[in-house]
């Protein structure tokens, strides 16, 4: 089984022209059976179909799909058409789905999330073909800052946790660093904070710790245990860092037989894919 995380940048690539085309070559040439997309407009049309795109993809891959939407709206008959979140596509039937919005007073006391861009969580349960069920997750943090996306792992883990004993992978764009990719730690982050976009990443008083936390719960950081440092997932014009992760519980980590990052996607999203093999069954 082929597991696959991909940030498709809303439908355009980083110099924005649409991408639907593109998101769909990269996957169909990943050939993945589960795939979490990130930054997902839906059901908005782009150049490339006259259905919502999210539909166009699912149907060319032969996939089914669920939608979750990040960020809340007022309550209506029609979602609308600026609705932003997360996707889930499997090639096996979704027989259930949860969208969760990463926000919660108690674990916020001091409002942050307000002021940040909603972001959320979708859930899904797949039937895989020998009858049994595998759950995945993608999610999305905040791109701003490290504490508040502590904040929202810790709000997301409140539904990680009732799957802590079965196999299940949490996947996505983080937008968090892992220590582990920077050889010269020091410098190293010294000269990421120096970048527009990489003070964001460290600029919690005790340093990046996001990534640290889901290891600490357990998980297991695929890329991390299949290859060196060295490649990164995001493919700014100033700094190039791995940002999206594929996470395996505990309990699946040893089906795992490999994961990398697919090189071949530049020029269609400002994010790479990440790609994780196992042996299911």
């Amino acid at each position: 089984m082929r597991i696959v995380t991909y940030n498709i940048h809303g439908w355009r690539t980083a110099d924005n022209h649409p991408n639907l085309t593109g998101v769909g070559d990269v996957l169909e040439a990943i050939g993945a059976d589960i795939i979490g997309l990130n930054e997902v407009y839906y059901p908005r049309v782009v150049q490339g179909s006259d259905k919502p795109a999210l539909e166009a993809l699912a149907a060319r891959l032969g996939m089914h799909y669920v939608f979750g939407a990040a960020r809340r709206w007022p309550a209506q008959d029609d979602m609308p058409e600026d609705a932003y979140g997360n996707a889930l596509l499997a090639r096996w039937p979704i027989i259930a789905n949860a969208a969760h919005h990463l926000t919660s007073k108690e674990e916020d006391p001091q409002r942050l999330l307000d002021t940040k861009e909603e972001r959320g969580l979708l859930e899904g349960r797949i039937q895989l073909p020998g009858g049994e069920t595998f759950t995945a997750y993608s999610i999305h943090l905040d791109h701003t800052d490290e504490e508040v996306r502590g904040i929202q792992l810790r709000v997301a883990r409140t539904w990680l946790s009732r799957d802590r004993n079965r196999p299940h992978v949490v996947m996505g764009d983080f937008n968090a660093i892992s220590l582990w990719d920077f050889a010269d730690r020091d410098a190293d982050l010294d000269e990421l904070s120096s970048h527009n976009k990489g003070h964001n990443l460290t600029n919690r008083p005790d340093g990046p710790q996001v990534i640290a936390q889901m290891e600490k719960a357990g998980y297991v950081d695929l890329y991390r245990q299949f290859n060196a440092p060295g490649e990164r997932s995001y493919i700014s014009s100033q700094t190039s860092i791995r940002i999206d992760y594929i996470f395996a519980s505990r309990a699946l980590a040893p089906q795992a037989t490999a994961c990398d990052i697919w090189l071949n996607a530049d020029g269609v999203s400002d994010h790479r894919p990440v790609w994780a093999d196992f042996e299911i069954g």
